[in-house]
């Protein structure tokens, strides 16, 4: 960032790479963080997503889900900012803020259909939803030119949605202006959210680092999240709807039953996991961010069982034969990292023989990427970039 604390406006950000040809030209070189860190943090932050579908069912038991939603957002996101400010000491930069209302929009529409979804359905099947997040994603990416479509991505992301549609719909039985129903469609406004934060945080990853992106859209989702909340809580027929289990009188009521829910949705699902998935989409392509969802159904098919068989069942759903879907997820997931290791390998290779050209490296480096600049050190520096995706 500048001297006054925002953002640099210039497009030469810092750069990925192991190379230290960036110093050449007295610019700072960041380290590309281990393949295996990348994709672990990916995998943790996908099991704390499967885990709060559970505890967030429970925690919301006769809670207005709205409510729960406003309280989480406004306890993390200043939570995230003031983490974000300690460690990277930026701010906004003025003219950014537009940007930061997008992203804010889209986790406010992703955690607001969430929570108010599995209200209405099951915690399970909420998370079996997740995996359609991936499937979205790179339909987004490709149409906009971001990815490259190829058969084994494709393939994956399709058997992954497929294994996902066998858990949600095998053996369901859903009427139309149902609570299940409604709940159904508010997973699919829930999976495309996350899909769009997703391509839209990743261009800001420019300016800003991984944890103020975050911070700085939950303000915003926060904002947003308070204005929902008042106007549901005003309209009658809606607050009936969405908390038909709720007491007279409880439209502003916290129970203490969701007290630990809020702690683990603040605290893991808000600020832990968000950071995670946030981090890892700075390094990752945007549907490898997203292919570790199915991950999200299988942690909450086991957790549910587990609570059921100590005796918390509560509105919990023990899992039937539909949780055999878990098996396409997962070949599917198998797809979707062979394809962007794959990818990978096949970028390291390219590299190895641009740096082996001798005096033609820069025109080879310069044909690949179009590069107008022409000196040497900013030519290794973009292409380094461009390797960062995994």
């Amino acid at each position: 960032g500048d001297r006054n604390g925002h953002a640099d406006d210039d497009e030469g950000e810092t750069v990925l790479s192991s190379s230290t040809a960036g110093n050449e030209a007295g610019k700072p070189v960041e380290q590309h963080p281990p393949v295996w860190m990348v994709h672990a943090a990916l995998v943790l932050a996908q099991v704390i997503f499967g885990g709060g579908s559970v505890v967030g069912k429970l925690g919301i038991d006769k809670f207005n889900p709205i409510l729960f939603a406003f309280i989480r957002e406004g306890s993390a996101g200043p939570i995230l900012c003031i983490f974000a400010y300690l460690k990277d000491r930026v701010l906004p930069n003025p003219k950014h803020i537009w940007w930061f209302f997008w992203t804010g929009l889209f986790i406010f529409s992703n955690q607001l259909c969430f929570i108010v979804g599995i209200k209405l359905s099951n915690a399970v099947v909420g998370s079996a939803w997740q995996p359609s997040q991936a499937v979205m994603v790179t339909a987004i990416a490709i149409a906009i030119g971001r990815e490259k479509a190829t058969s084994f991505k494709i393939l994956g992301i399709l058997l992954a949605f497929g294994g996902a549609a066998f858990i949600v719909f095998y053996g369901a039985h859903m009427k139309a202006g149902s609570a299940e129903l409604a709940g159904n469609i508010l997973y699919f406004f829930n999976c495309l959210g996350t899909a769009l934060y997703v391509i839209c945080a990743k261009p800001i990853m420019k300016h800003y680092p991984s944890m103020s992106v975050t911070g700085w859209s939950y303000i915003m989702a926060s904002v947003m999240m308070a204005v929902a909340c008042l106007a549901a809580n005003n309209i009658s027929p809606v607050y009936n709807f969405i908390c038909d289990d709720c007491p007279p009188g409880s439209k502003w009521h916290v129970p203490m039953n969701a007290v630990y829910a809020l702690l683990y949705w603040i605290l893991l699902t808000s600020v832990g996991a968000y950071l995670l998935m946030t981090w890892g989409n700075k390094y990752a392509d945007a549907s490898l961010v997203l292919a570790y969802t199915p991950l999200q159904p299988a942690t909450s098919a086991i957790v549910s069982a587990i609570l059921i068989a100590a005796g918390f069942k509560g509105k919990l759903r023990e899992p039937g034969l539909n949780i055999l879907g878990v098996i396409g997820i997962f070949i599917g997931l198998a797809f979707v990292v062979y394809d962007n290791r794959k990818t990978q390998n096949e970028k390291g290779t390219k590299y190895l023989q641009v740096r082996t050209l001798g005096e033609k490296k820069d025109v080879a480096i310069n044909n690949v990427l179009h590069d107008s600049k022409g000196q040497e050190s900013s030519s290794v520096g973009d292409f380094d970039d461009d390797n960062r995706n995994i």
